[in-house]
C-alpha cells in the first residue's frame, strides 16, 4: 500500500526501494559509456576508418566521416546525460532516494565533457 505521497508503508520494501537506487545510477552511468564508446566503434567500422582527405597542411581536419564520429556519440551522451535528470527529478518527486541519480548525472555530464575534448582533439586535430 502507498500514502498520497509515494511512501510505503512497509519499512523493508521501502529500505529496499531505497538501497537499490545506488546501484542503478551506478549501472545507468556505465552501461551508458559502453553505450558511447560502442556507437563511436560502429561509426568508424561503417565507414572503414577515418580517411585522410584532407591534402592541405592547415591543423584541422573537418570532413564529414570525422564529425560524424564525434557528433553522434556526443548526442547520445548529451541525451543519456538529460535523461539521468529526468530520472534525478523522478525519483526526487516520488521521494525515492534521488542522490546517487544526481550523482550519475554529473557523471555523465563529465562523460559527455570528456568525450567531446577526446575525440575532437584525436580526429579533428592533424599532426604535421
Amino acid at each position: 500500500m502507498s500514502n498520497d505521497h509515494g511512501d510505503i508503508d512497509d519499512p523493508l520494501e521501502r529500505l529496499e526501494r531505497n538501497e537499490r537506487q545506488g546501484v542503478l545510477a551506478f549501472r545507468y552511468v556505465l552501461l551508458s559509456v559502453v553505450a558511447v564508446v560502442a556507437l563511436a566503434a560502429v561509426i568508424v567500422m561503417i565507414q572503414g576508418g577515418i580517411s585522410d582527405e584532407c591534402a592541405d597542411g592547415r591543423a584541422l581536419c573537418l570532413t564529414a566521416d570525422r564529425v560524424e564520429v564525434v557528433v553522434l556519440p556526443l548526442l547520445l551522451s548529451i541525451g543519456l546525460a538529460v535523461m539521468s535528470g529526468v530520472t534525478t527529478y523522478r525519483r526526487w518527486n516520488q521521494h525515492i532516494r534521488w542522490r546517487p541519480w544526481l550523482y550519475a548525472t554529473y557523471a555523465m555530464w563529465m562523460v559527455t565533457t570528456a568525450y567531446l575534448l577526446m575525440s575532437s582533439s584525436v580526429v579533428f586535430v592533424r599532426s604535421a
